[in-house]
């Protein structure tokens, strides 16, 4: 059949409307339409190729459904006069023409929207390559995804400048239904639920107007995997994917007609890998597996469709890595911030490109249970969580012209969160022990419990507690003794015989010459003294999580000064966590791979006395919380769509009422159960402060929302629309916020808001296709929760005094409401230019914006010397931390089939980010530097159904950091000379083969 044909079949199917009761004239974009040109429009490849090539005027514009794929519905399949079904086609590289599903009440093409929407289609995502859900959604405009480098899972997203937190203003949806209602559960970001694989046909992204509608949480911006289906044939593929970094992956999905009313699709993947970082074992493992079954009547009024999916993967967690930079002597203001330069960047032990604190050395970590158990938890489990998710949607469109739906699903199951973050403490072996020796052995003795006849801490200044650690070094038990506690004693010291009783005697003192050495928890051997140590934070968490969700839609057209299209709808949803959560203190070596320690008081022989952790833990039960609870939602909303001027002006305005009711137990690790594990007898901090949970706090409240949206499109010409756009949205408190309120209810209102303008342009031609958005918003304030220690408490101090930097860690926490908000404006800007080379193309996608912070204030505590001081933080006026401004991608495609009747295509990607903030504070501002990343790849078309694709991800190894914490000017690098600070770089090269069949 030639190409020619195709068009005349689709101009034949596409000119049959259908009148509604209404009057209103609806094109059938399914049902038997649809099946016609399954059955009948056979391709080549090379007529698609000459299709795509041909002169403007050349063709009548086509489409061509795969097996298994939902169709693209032409221009003239869209767009309803007689007139424009025989107008001359158009490339199509932004897929404006695309019928889309998201964000309206009705499908619709891409170019009529009232609003801003970017989709991907399956080639798109191929030539992309994504290595993971955050990666897949970096590559569209306004979303930012900081370079996917903490892995597979459990990445941060944001959009249009809305604060960094996860996926909580971008939620995710399958087939219209959130992967789970909450997107933001403590430890199990939106990313964990699901995973794009070859059942994915394409993806949809809204951002801001009808999201805010149409879904719930739809603050920011809204993103839908739309799931293969089975046709009237048997289809499927297969894609292989190796790596060269221990990479394997396969997909698999399939196809087809059960009866002649009944289709079947069925797909997953399962892939195991080393690890984008080198972990020293299996670091991903794991996969899902998921599928359909539809049913459609005759007539096509009736549809019904159930899935399910079974999700259950492990991926590691990369977290930031110990750096350091050029000596500094002052910190980091707004005026002079430091700025990080990416050539003079240094690592500390750790290979920036695919280096890891994680190995196998310290995979488990040792832990006490909140029951007192010595336990151990793994950190190669990463990321694990194992859903079972079900889904069902149904419509049925009565002779009255009434259409009524019925989506739901339900998610169950768990997900652990165990990371490794790395601490900020980058010493010298001799170093790092002595500050343990000073500030972990001796210390506890003589805090705030042990005190002279004048009430004079013994932490203070009157106490110089490195010439204490020198007495301790140097003398016998019985001349510390007569030197040092004897005068203490003759002057009033009440404690005197605890502190003996502790501190006096030759086991603990471990006799002259006694010190603290390092040990390899592995094989036990002493630590070199030239080694660098530091601690490191393992976060282990277990969650146990469940949600389901119902929207009916009651729909029906009118006319009424113009076509309408009326949308009611109504919302259900449920949602609850049970969550544990706790931290260690660990201590390793900076070197790859990274050796867990031990810490051991010796005698001046070498002899190891008494530990100081406990395989490698040095605080076993460091801090964390649990909690348990959900919400239940209800929501009301109408979206009326309006055609005037011949369906040149189309209109969109609604309008969305939700309530909740949320209820929240909260339980935090408070400090401290005495504990020796394994015998210790020393007493010392670090084996005997064990926290464990206290009292529960109770949160039970009912929270309101309502928003609005109106947008409006004019086609100017049949290649030219404009559209502008206001809207309204809120969301109401996550199950994150009701922790933190349980703790510290909010000063004014727990719900969000956000005001939003934007307007653009959409343009096709022959050899330019453009789209571009102009974007205002305004985030009103959100309560947060800062949480501060009291330095000033009496369980850190003595006599009134401040807090030392030795016994910080004993006051209490202070749970402080304060508001954040944000303002941005900017542009995004999508441009598609086909120059007179055949075959070749360049996109280019830009983003402009300018988000910076208002409405906030809060308190933290700085370090001054060896004591701590308030300090009260503004951050109004600044750039919102962790957000670039200007963000470009340029991505250059060469078919050379038409040119060199080569059957292979190149592609290549360019990606630039200006430079980001860490942290908005007004001290220790610091920023981080501008980087780009070159991808390239190539695919070859074996024959119409294999081919084979290579792809080179970081093309020349570029070094940079997509986030980092703040630059501290009195944190010295092991040199000391350099400073020392924590940062998560960018992954080095990869590469990446990819063998694809279908049929």
């Amino acid at each position: 059949m030639t190409t020619s044909t195709i068009g005349e079949i689709w101009t034949l199917r596409a000119s049959e409307p259908v009148q509604s009761s209404a009057g209103r004239t609806r094109w059938p974009l399914g049902g038997r339409m649809i099946r016609h040109l399954r059955a009948t429009a056979l391709v080549t490849v090379s007529g698609i190729a000459l299709s795509a090539l041909a002169p403007a005027g050349a063709y009548a514009q086509q489409a061509t459904p795969v097996q298994g794929q939902s169709p693209t519905v032409p221009v003239t399949a869209a767009d309803a006069t007689p007139a424009q079904t025989s107008a001359p086609a158009l490339p199509d590289s932004q897929n404006q023409n695309d019928i889309i599903v998201t964000g309206v009440a009705d499908k619709s093409r891409k170019i009529d929207t009232t609003f801003t929407i970017n989709t991907l289609t399956q080639a798109q995502i191929q030539q992309l390559a994504p290595i993971s859900t955050a990666d897949l959604l970096n590559n569209i405009p306004g979303f930012f995804a900081e370079g996917s480098t903490a892995g597979e899972r459990s990445n941060n997203v944001t959009v249009r400048g809305l604060p960094s937190s996860g996926f909580r203003y971008a939620p995710q949806l399958v087939d219209g239904m959130p992967v789970f209602q909450d997107s933001d559960i403590p430890f199990a970001n939106s990313d964990v639920f699901f995973s794009p694989d070859l059942m994915t046909d394409r993806v949809e992204a809204i951002k801001g107007g009808p999201g805010g509608t149409l879904y719930s949480n739809g603050l920011g911006g809204v993103v839908n995997y739309i799931t293969k289906t089975g046709g009237d044939k048997l289809a499927g593929g297969y894609k292989l994917e190796v790596a060269d970094y221990g990479f394997v992956r396969n997909d698999l999905f399939l196809s087809g007609p059960l009866t002649d009313k009944l289709h079947f699709a069925v797909g997953g993947f399962y892939r195991r890998s080393d690890g984008l970082r080198d972990t020293g074992y299996t670091a991903d493992r794991g996969g899902q597996i998921r599928g359909n079954l539809t049913f459609k009547s005759d007539d096509g009024k009736t549809n019904l469709a159930l899935y399910a999916t079974y999700l259950n993967d492990r991926t590691a967690v990369y977290n930031n890595l110990p750096i350091e930079v050029p000596g500094f002597a002052t910190p980091g203001t707004v005026d002079h911030p430091i700025y990080i330069n990416s050539d003079s960047v240094k690592p500390i032990g750790i290979n920036f490109r695919n280096g890891t604190l994680l190995s196998p050395s310290n995979r488990y970590v040792t832990q006490i249970s909140n029951d007192g158990r010595v336990t151990k938890a793994d950190l190669g489990d990463g990321i694990h969580p194992e859903f079972v998710t079900l889904a069902a949607k149904f419509s049925k469109e009565f002779d009255s012209g009434w259409r009524v739906s019925l989506n739901a699903n339900y998610v169950e199951g768990s997900s652990g969160f165990n990371a490794l973050f790395a601490g900020n403490d980058a010493a010298p072996a001799a170093n790092f022990l002595n500050d343990r020796y000073i500030g972990d052995f001796l210390q506890p003795a003589f805090d705030a419990n042990f005190q002279s006849a004048s009430g004079t801490p013994l932490n203070s200044s009157a106490y110089n507690r490195n010439v204490l650690a020198s007495y301790f070094n140097a003398l016998s038990p019985a001349a510390f003794q007569a030197q040092y506690l004897n005068p203490l004693n003759a002057a009033g010291f009440s404690n005197f015989e605890a502190l003996r009783a502790q501190y006096g005697n030759q086991q603990t003192i471990a006799g002259p010459g006694g010190h603290l050495a390092a040990f390899n928890v592995s094989n036990g051997q002493p630590i070199a003294a030239g080694s660098n140590l530091s601690f490191e934070i393992p976060w282990i968490v277990h969650s146990k999580l469940r949600s389901a969700t119902q929207d009916l839609q009651v729909q029906k057209d009118f006319t009424l000064f113009g076509e309408h299209s009326l949308t009611v709808g109504g919302y259900h949803s449920t949602d609850h966590d049970n969550y544990d959560f706790q931290q260690s203190l660990t201590v390793s070596t900076l070197a790859s791979p990274a050796e867990l320690v031990d810490i051991y008081l010796v005698n001046a022989a070498g002899a190891k006395v008494a530990p100081l952790s406990l395989n490698g833990s040095f605080l076993p039960a460091f801090s964390g919380n649990a909690a348990s609870g959900g919400a239940e939602n209800f929501a009301g909303y109408v979206l009326d769509h309006w055609e005037l001027f011949d369906r040149k002006l189309k209109i969109d305005a609604g309008f969305r009422w939700e309530t909740e009711q949320l209820d929240i137990r909260y339980q935090n690790r408070t400090c401290c159960v005495t504990s020796f594990p394994n015998g210790a007898t020393t007493g010392n901090r670090a084996l005997s402060q064990t926290q464990t949970l206290g009292d529960p706090q109770y949160l039970k409240e009912r929270y309101y929302g309502h928003g609005w949206s109106i947008g409006g499109n004019y086609s100017i010409k049949r290649n030219l629309a404009v559209y502008a756009l206001a809207s309204q949205s809120f969301r109401l408190p996550s199950f994150n916020d009701g922790v933190a309120f349980a703790q510290s209810q909010p000063l004014g209102s727990a719900v969000e808001h956000i005001t939003q303008y934007e307007g653009g342009a959409r343009f096709q031609s022959r050899y330019f296709d453009a789209s571009v958005a102009g974007f205002y918003n305004k985030f009103t304030p959100r309560t947060l929760i800062n949480t501060y220690q009291d330095i000033n408490s009496p369980l850190c101090t003595a006599g009134g005094t401040v807090a030392t930097t030795s016994t910080i860690t004993s006051c209490p926490n202070i749970y402080q409401p304060y508001s954040y908000g944000t303002t941005n404006y900017g542009t995004e800007i999508q441009a598609t230019i086909r120059p007179f080379i055949p075959g070749f193309d360049v996109g280019i996608d830009v983003t402009l914006q300018d988000p910076k912070v208002n409405g906030s204030g809060y308190t933290v505590v700085n370090q001054v010397g060896t004591s701590y001081q308030f300090a009260q933080i503004t951050q109004d006026g600044r750039r919102e931390a962790r957000q670039a401004t200007t963000r470009i991608f340029i991505r250059p495609r060469w078919d050379l089939g038409p040119l060199l009747h080569l059957p292979v295509k190149l592609y290549g990607s360019y990606e630039h980010e200006s430079p980001r903030y860490s942290t908005s504070q007004d001290i220790n501002v610091t920023v981080y530097p501008a980087y780009y990343i070159l991808d390239a790849g190539a695919l070859w078309d074996v024959s119409k159904r294999l081919s084979l694709q290579v792809h080179v991800a970081n093309l020349t190894n570029q070094l940079s950091f997509t986030e980092g914490d703040p630059l501290f000017f009195d944190l010295k690098a092991p040199d000391g000379i350099g400073n020392r600070g924590v940062a998560r770089p960018l992954f080095g090269r990869t590469s990446r083969l990819m063998l694809n069949y279908k049929f």
